[in-house]
Parts: C-alpha cells; sequence; structure tokens
C-alpha cells in the first residue's frame, strides 16, 4: 500500500504543474489577441497629459500679460506723440523767431536792400524824365546834360558814362534814386581817397546808359572838388531786386579807388552792377 502511495503523489504533481501553465499560456495568449484586435487610435485621439488638461489658469495668465504690455504700449505710444507734438511746436516756434530776428536785422539798417532804380514805387510818375526827340545823326547830344559840362570840361558833382553826362547828387542810403541824374548812395564821390562810390540811377531815364556798359568802356567823375578821373569797367552782373547790399558789398568794394554803378534792367525785377576802376 505505501508503496502505491508514493507512486500516486509523483505522478499528481506533474499533472497540476503542467495544467498551470496551460492557464498561463492561455490568457497570454487572450491579452495578445486582444491588444491585436484592438483598433490603434489617431494622433488627434490620443489623450493629452495631465499637467496640460487644463489650460485656463494658464490662458487667464498670459491674457493679463498681454493686457498689461498692450497697455504699456499705448501709453508709451501716447507718451511719445506728446513730447513729438511739443517738439515740434518748439520747433516751429525757434523757426519763427530765427526768421524775425533775420528779418529784423536786415530790416533794421535804413539801407537793408539796395536801392530802387526802376520806375515803379511812389516817383513812378516822375522817375522817368522827358527825354527830348533824338537826332539820328548826333544821338547823345540829345542825351547829355548841357550843364553838366563847362568851357569844355567837366562841372564838379557830375558823371560821365561813356559818353552820357549828367549830374549827381547826394543820396546816401536812400531808398531810391533820385528822379533825374545820378545818386552817390553810398562810399564817397572823391576820385583821389583810393576808396569807392556807389552811384545810382533809373532806367529807363538818366541810367539807361549803364546797361550797355561792357569790360574796358570808361566811366569818368568830376567830384564835388572839381577833380576829375577816368575809371574803366572791370566787373558787371546782375541780381534780384530784393538783394541785400551785404550780399554783394565784398565783391564791389575789393577795387579801393573805384566806381559802382547800379540801375535797374527794365523788367522790374533785376538790378545791374558795374565796377570801374
Amino acid at each position: 500500500m505505501s508503496r502505491g502511495l508514493v507512486k500516486g503523489s509523483s505522478m499528481k504533481a506533474p499533472h497540476v504543474l503542467a495544467g498551470a501553465l496551460t492557464s498561463v499560456a492561455a490568457l497570454f495568449l487572450a491579452g495578445g489577441m486582444a491588444f491585436a484586435l484592438e483598433p490603434a487610435l489617431a494622433p488627434t485621439m490620443k489623450p493629452i497629459p495631465n499637467a496640460a488638461a487644463d489650460t485656463s489658469i494658464t490662458k487667464q495668465v498670459v491674457s493679463i500679460i498681454v493686457y498689461e504690455d498692450q497697455e504699456e504700449a499705448v501709453a508709451m505710444a501716447t507718451e511719445f506723440n506728446a513730447l513729438h507734438g511739443e517738439l515740434a511746436l518748439q520747433a516751429a516756434a525757434n523757426r519763427a523767431n530765427i526768421a524775425a530776428a533775420h528779418n529784423a536785422a536786415h530790416d533794421a539798417p535804413p539801407a537793408a536792400t539796395l536801392p530802387r532804380v526802376d520806375a515803379t514805387g511812389d516817383d513812378a510818375d516822375t522817375a522817368a524824365p522827358d527825354i527830348p526827340e533824338v537826332d539820328v545823326a548826333h544821338p547823345l547830344d540829345a542825351l547829355t546834360d548841357e550843364d553838366a559840362v563847362e568851357d569844355g570840361a567837366m562841372k564838379a558833382a557830375t558823371i560821365d558814362v561813356n559818353g552820357d553826362i549828367m549830374p549827381y547828387v547826394d543820396s546816401f542810403e536812400t531808398a531810391s534814386a533820385p528822379t533825374s541824374g545820378a545818386g552817390l548812395w553810398m562810399g564817397s564821390d572823391s576820385t583821389t581817397d583810393g576808396s569807392w562810390g556807389y552811384f545810382i540811377g533809373h532806367n529807363p531815364g538818366s541810367f539807361t546808359c549803364v546797361m550797355t556798359l561792357k569790360n574796358g568802356d570808361p566811366v569818368t567823375v568830376c567830384d564835388s572838388d572839381g577833380t576829375s578821373r577816368t575809371y574803366h569797367v572791370v566787373d558787371e552782373f546782375i541780381v534780384p531786386d530784393s538783394t541785400y547790399w551785404e550780399d554783394i558789398q565784398s565783391r564791389v568794394t575789393e577795387y579801393g579807388e573805384s566806381v559802382i554803378l547800379q540801375t535797374c534792367c527794365g523788367d522790374n525785377a533785376h538790378y545791374r552792377v558795374v565796377i570801374a576802376n
């Protein structure tokens, strides 16, 4: 009997172990088949991580930050616009002050601009004197002031512009040339002081002859002391009638003993300036 028990026990253990292994294998097989048969999830269907599942707080924080940045940007833009406007007004005021100062500087002296030497303005009716009928055989005789010549010699305070002789008067820094003849506008009429004299006259009028002057032409002055000197043209140019004396001063006063002649070009817009020494 004892031998039978031992035999029976030894046969039962392998059967139990085989059954357990068979059950485990069946479970693995069922799990594998279930996994194989389960459809794959699309990428958009996969669950999001827990950390990002609720973003309401994050969105609120981001919105606050963006809003604050926008407010700050608007505030900065407003401040910049205000500053820009203030600077623009200040610049405009500065320009106005500079322009006013410039105008005041030019308007201060009585002869800031060159004198009028055309037949317009307050003396328009009398600026161009009556010119007698011209003798075609002797055209210069009709334009010559006979009172300016005495005994074959020029009288004191007269000027001969390439054959046209006329008296001149003191017109120191006047706004316009004398009605007839010439005017000494600036400088000295002396022919011996080594300096310059600035003579003006109307065109049409007594100084029409200045329009035909060219380099080398003679200009003779018999000064108020009766001393004569003949100069010759060395330079001539045209400027707008709005020109200031300071604009041409250095150019016309660098020749020492010399005379400067100015007249209108006839267009009421430009002057012709001639220098002779």
